[in-house]
């Protein structure tokens, strides 16, 4: 029989990375707290660690990012390490492909509770818990940013019946790549009774028998990033029973938000709509959101969000509203999955303006690609503006030609449709 012990599980802290994807504007809350969201995040870890009483903190990989590793991220880091050392947590880190060894720098000097796994051959280290031993914590970090070789297979258990656990920054279930590739299989062949994994960003468990398990990131860094994001509080029992929580530390949430035009006549009720939404995912959340919309349905405002100028109004009046805001939602991209209210086979078969251009449309996209290519160069460069000026014309590419045509069925649907509307009602 063991002895009770825990720890927390965390990786991929990228520790001062800035948040892809975002142009910010103006001033206000989001800046700041943009700005420190990982560090934030690294802190709700430690005080995780505290609150819970914790035996060590396991950190696999990508701590800092290599281009990003400045001084000030450095002192982050170890300021919270010294907090977690007055309280005898131990810390054990391996370096991954965005940390490695040849571009770690520790110019500010870490607590000797803190042991950090050399690269080239698995070592082992144990984790003690009043003054006794009651695990073994096995690991090996990156020398250089990219690791072809199988490290899961170089892991190997000692027979001293004490619990095992192999820290190890890799791509597994992938059976060749940069980033230590692996196995699940390969992994279960070690031994070992808890794996702790870094570098997939997205909270997976690839077995419970033992237990190999990626924590994913402790805070979103992109719009792909979407939900809570965290570590695991790992409570290990004396017959070496596995109990897991998540605790989220994510201190901004990346978000998608579908909002339905269906039935809407103008902006101001879209932008109504959304922020009513806006304000239930904030109370759900409890955090700041970033948001990327995602806005469906069909309708009269399907014009006003295909363009960019619509989208970029409807972003910036959301925004302006949001920008003073402790808890803000930063809207920070629209996709349009939209259609316009209109039938294009229906409307095709009246006998009117708008149905002979859909005719005609018709007609042309049935023609083979090459010859369609031809037709519609032939039709741009007898315009005018393109015959005064001969640079225009090679500007204009089959792909520019292709995607324009592709939008004129029912961009100039709508547009006659509207003209004789107009029409009719003077």
């Amino acid at each position: 029989m063991g002895k009770h012990f825990s720890f927390i599980h965390c990786a991929d802290l990228h520790l001062g990375e800035p948040f892809r994807d975002i142009h910010m504007s103006g001033s206000g809350p989001w800046n700041e707290r943009i700005g420190q969201a990982t560090f934030k995040s690294f802190e709700k870890i430690v005080d995780a660690a505290l609150d819970n009483r914790v035996d060590a903190i396991l950190i696999s990989g990508d701590v800092y990012n290599s281009d990003h590793h400045s001084l000030a991220a450095q002192m982050a880091f170890a300021r919270e390490l010294y907090r977690a050392a007055q309280e005898g947590i131990q810390v054990f880190i391996v370096h991954g492909n965005h940390d490695p060894g040849e571009a770690w720098r520790a110019d500010i000097p870490l607590p000797k509770s803190v042991h950090i796994f050399p690269s080239g051959h698995v070592s082992s280290c144990p984790l003690i818990r009043d003054g006794e031993n009651v695990a073994v914590v096995y690991g090996t970090s990156y020398k250089t940013r990219h690791v072809s070789e199988n490290l899961a297979k170089e892991f190997k258990k000692n027979e001293n019946g004490l619990f095992s656990i192999g820290m190890l920054h890799t791509d597994a279930g992938q059976s060749s790549g940069g980033y230590a590739p692996c196995s699940v299989d390969d992994l279960k062949s070690a031994g070992m009774d808890y794996w702790a994994l870094g570098h997939v960003h997205t909270r997976t468990t690839l077995s419970t028998d033992p237990y190999i398990v990626y924590p994913g990131n402790i805070q979103g860094l992109n719009p792909k990033e979407t939900g809570p994001r965290g570590c695991w509080l790992v409570d290990v029992g004396a017959y070496g029973t596995v109990t897991m929580k998540f605790i989220e530390t994510d201190t901004i949430r990346w978000l998608d938000m579908s909002v339905d035009i269906t039935g809407l006549g103008q902006t101001e009720e879209l932008i109504r709509l959304i922020e009513k939404q806006r304000a239930g995912l904030k109370e759900q959340t409890g955090r700041p959101n970033i948001i990327r919309l995602i806005i469906e349905g069909s309708g009269v405002l399907h014009r006003v969000i295909s363009s960019e100028d619509g989208k970029d109004y409807i972003l910036q009046q959301l925004n302006d509203r949001e920008q003073h805001r402790y808890l803000f939602a930063w809207f920070t991209d629209l996709l349009d999955h939209t259609k316009a209210g209109i039938n294009i086979n229906e409307r095709r078969e009246l006998p009117d303006v708008t149905g002979n251009y859909l005719k005609a449309y018709e007609r042309l996209r049935q023609r083979d690609e090459s010859s369609l290519k031809k037709e519609l160069r032939r039709i741009v460069e007898t315009r005018p503006e393109l015959v005064k000026n001969g640079k225009l014309q090679a500007m204009i590419t089959d792909e520019l030609l292709m995607d324009s045509f592709n939008k004129a069925e029912l961009l100039g649907a709508e547009m006659l449709s509207e003209e004789e509307e107009h029409n009719e009602n003077h």
